[in-house]
């Protein structure tokens, strides 16, 4: 009996020390559906890499042609630009209104578990494309736009998707695939994985899970190795030379920070404020407005020599290579081309307009503070200036860094430029532009969520009238 006892004692033993080490091994390694969901976010993020990298081309390609037709004669574009932004805005009422805009504000509004109804519409593969498609368009047909807000919405969309494909049972995934999505888009669209992070967690913030943190910045990465076999290491902007910049310029350098800082929140106001007082209009004559815009970019364009058309990357390169010289008649007429482009509602960003006004203001400032080397000031304005606008210092001096070859020389000047540039903005524009852009695009679409309560409410009806 006390034999027994023993062996009944010990097999006890093993037997909870097997289910203890068994439990342990499960929480290292990690459950059925947590692999499931480290599958998605993976096979997402090269999914997303290898659109936005072929966005990126089909992009390129797309203004590429519009500078040869300009080239050989640029008093086409009265007319392609106008019909041009007709049949985009055309196009995109009758596929898919979700499609307008940079993208971000969508992005911001459906990654909220609060408003959770707008996924649907906001992150189908169907806006996705019209995204890309409309945008490329837009480069076709002259007018200023960047991709770099299309891909984050893209990059949303496909991860959202992936997610729903997979029906995975944890629903507080569904919002960290969509800022691992946006935030994937951000680093294959520039090649700045970095970059990708700090905006995931400066930008949204709000749905950063400490649990899928690590699958989430796996997924930038994944994205970014994409963009590195297909295009290779290279830097957005080129690797203009800098060194590092002596005390003595820091005043100089904080009057650029600081004038561009109020450019780019006086542009923050006049986007919002401008969208707003357009919104009826367009809403009444959508193609009437795109006319009349569409030939005030062509006319633009052809007094600026093409300057203000397209996303902007070619001439702000060329400034920091050195190979040309900015005026403020063309910094102004950049942000000005900006500003229309998106009033006529056509699908297309702000990033790289903004960078590539920012360096024309940096290099056009140059002649008032001659004795501080013009590239410097170049990626000081690029800096500033789209921290003004996006009130994301962090972010604003990561990307330029990245842009541009990571010359480390040059990071106290772009930290300083960026935190300065910020903190003058909010003093035009107190809340950062793109919320602001959400909470005004959330109030076309609350008519989706009065119909799904009162689809609710009938349910609900049904079973008492039945009694």
């Amino acid at each position: 009996m006390t034999t027994n006892r023993k062996h009944t004692r010990t097999a006890r033993r093993l037997r909870l020390w097997w289910l203890l080490g068994n439990r342990h091994t499960r929480r290292q390694l990690g459950t059925i559906e947590d692999w499931k969901t480290r599958g998605v976010f993976w096979v997402g993020a090269l999914t997303v890499g290898l659109v936005i990298q072929s966005f990126a081309w089909l992009s390129e390609e797309s203004y590429g042609l519009t500078e040869a037709i300009f080239a050989y004669n640029p008093y086409l574009f009265l007319i392609i630009t106008p019909l041009g932004l007709a049949a985009i805005v055309w196009v995109m009422n009758k596929g898919g209104k979700a499609s307008r805009g940079s993208g971000i504000p969508q992005v911001l509004l459906a990654h909220k578990q609060n408003y959770h109804w707008l996924r649907a519409p906001f992150l189908s593969l169907r806006v996705a494309i019209l995204k890309v498609l409309l945008t490329c368009a837009g480069l076709l047909v002259g007018a200023t736009v960047g991709r770099e807000g299309p891909s984050v919405h893209v990059g949303a969309a496909i991860m959202y998707k992936f997610g729903c494909w997979a029906k995975l049972k944890q629903r507080q995934v569904e919002s960290s695939l969509i800022v691992a999505g946006g935030a994937a888009g951000v680093s294959a669209a520039f090649n700045a994985p970095l970059a990708g992070i700090v905006f995931a967690i400066e930008e949204l913030q709000q749905s950063m899970e400490a649990r899928t943190s690590g699958t989430f910045i796996m997924a930038i990465i994944l994205s970014g190795v994409v963009v590195l076999a297909f295009a290779g290491h290279y830097s957005y902007f080129g690797v203009p030379e800098v060194s590092a910049m002596p005390f003595a310029y820091y005043p100089y350098i904080i009057g650029v920070s600081v004038a561009c800082g109020l450019l780019g929140g006086l542009f923050g106001v006049l986007l919002v404020q401008g969208n707003r007082a357009m919104a009826p209009i367009v809403q009444k004559w959508p193609l009437r407005v795109a006319l009349v815009i569409g030939l005030l970019l062509a006319v633009m364009a052809i007094l600026s020599g093409g300057l203000t058309m397209g996303s902007g990357y070619v001439e702000a390169k060329a400034l920091l290579a050195g190979e040309d010289e900015a005026t403020w008649l063309t910094a102004v007429g950049k942000m000005m081309a900006t500003l229309l482009t998106y009033f006529s509602g056509i699908p297309g960003g702000i990033f790289s307009p903004s960078l590539a006004a920012g360096a024309e203001l940096g290099s056009a400032m140059g002649t008032f503070f001659p004795q501080v080397p013009p590239v410097s000031l170049i990626l000081v304005g690029m800096a500033s200036y789209f921290a003004g606008v996006v009130q994301r210092p962090i972010t604003a001096f990561v990307i330029v860094l990245e842009l541009t070859g990571n010359n480390h020389d040059i990071l106290p000047v772009l930290m300083v430029s960026a935190l300065t540039a910020t903190a003058v903005s909010k003093l035009i524009m107190p809340e950062p532009v793109y919320h602001v852009l959400a909470k005004d695009l959330l109030r076309g679409w609350e008519h989706l969520l009065r119909d799904k309560e009162e689809q609710s409410a009938v349910r609900t009806d049904e079973p008492q009238a039945i009694k």
